[in-house]
This record gives C-alpha cells, sequence and structure tokens, in this order.
C-alpha cells in the first residue's frame, strides 16, 4: 500500500471516484442512452416508411410508363390500319382517276399523321400531369410538409424535364 502512497493514491478517493463513476453511469444510461435510442428507432421508421412509399411511387411510374407506351404503340397500330385502308381506297381509285387517287392519299396520310400526333400530345400531356401529382405526393410523403406555389411549379417542372 506504500507504493501507491508514493503516487499520490488514496485508496478511499479511488473508492469514492468509482462509485460516483458507476452512479454516473447508470444516470446516463437510464436518461439520456434510452431516450436517444428510442428517438434513433423512431427515425429508422420513418426513413423505412419514406423508402417504401418511394417504392410504391417507382412502380406506379413503372405502370405509367407501360401504358403510355401500350398507347403509343395502340395509336401506331391505329394509323397503320388507317393507312392500310386509306392504300385500299387508293388502289381502287387509281381505277378511276390517277391523279385524283395520288391527292386523297396525300390527304389521308396528312390526317393520320396528325391525329396520331394529336394523340401523342394529348397522352404526353396526360402522363407530364400524372408525374407531377405523384412528384407532389412524394415530396409530401418525403419531406412531411405540403409544397405550395411556385416551389411546386418548379419542382415539377424540373421532374418532367429528367423523365
Amino acid at each position: 500500500m506504500d507504493f501507491l502512497n508514493d503516487f499520490g493514491v488514496k485508496p478511499v478517493l479511488l473508492a469514492a471516484q468509482a462509485v460516483n463513476f458507476f452512479i454516473l453511469l447508470f444516470i446516463l444510461k437510464k436518461f439520456l442512452y434510452k431516450p436517444i435510442l428510442g428517438m434513433l428507432e423512431k427515425r429508422k421508421g420513418v426513413i423505412a416508411e419514406s423508402m417504401k412509399n418511394a417504392e410504391e411511387i417507382e412502380k406506379k411510374l413503372q405502370k405509367i410508363s407501360e401504358e403510355r407506351e401500350e398507347a403509343l404503340r395502340k395509336a401506331g397500330k391505329e394509323a397503320e390500319e388507317v393507312i392500310k385502308e386509306a392504300t385500299q381506297a387508293a388502289g381502287q381509285i387509281i381505277n378511276e382517276a390517277h391523279v385524283k387517287a395520288g391527292e386523297d392519299i396525300k390527304k389521308m396520310i396528312a390526317k393520320s399523321e396528325e391525329a396520331m400526333k394529336r394523340e401523342r400530345e394529348k397522352l404526353h400531356q396526360e402522363v407530364r400531369e400524372e408525374i407531377s401529382n405523384l412528384v407532389v405526393l412524394a415530396m409530401q410523403k418525403v419531406t412531411g410538409k405540403v409544397i405550395y406555389g411556385k416551389d411546386q411549379k418548379d419542382l415539377i417542372d424540373k421532374s418532367i424535364k429528367e423523365l
């Protein structure tokens, strides 16, 4: 024990400091660590929910994209049918009047292309509106707050350009 005194260590004070350390450790564990761990678990749950929502939105976007592609294919088939019908009608008209038939074919093709163009534009607009609604909903879910006005419009425009 003399060597402890030589170094200036007093066993009573050392024991008191050890007891104080364990008391402080118990208090920190009870009142500080548990609430922090609880808060971290809650935050982890919120993040998991946000990821789940993001996956659902991604699936919806994929579905919308597939529907758009299907609508475009359908419009293409309809356009092909219109062109096919126009070609058959042109064959009959050629027998009657070659010059008149050529003009009619050109008119029908132009109308078909214009109709297809309008349909595509309409589909693009619908997809953009749906995507903008999904982006706003996603941002509301992720951030937990509603976005209004110019911020909402800027976010929608940015998301549509990226797509």
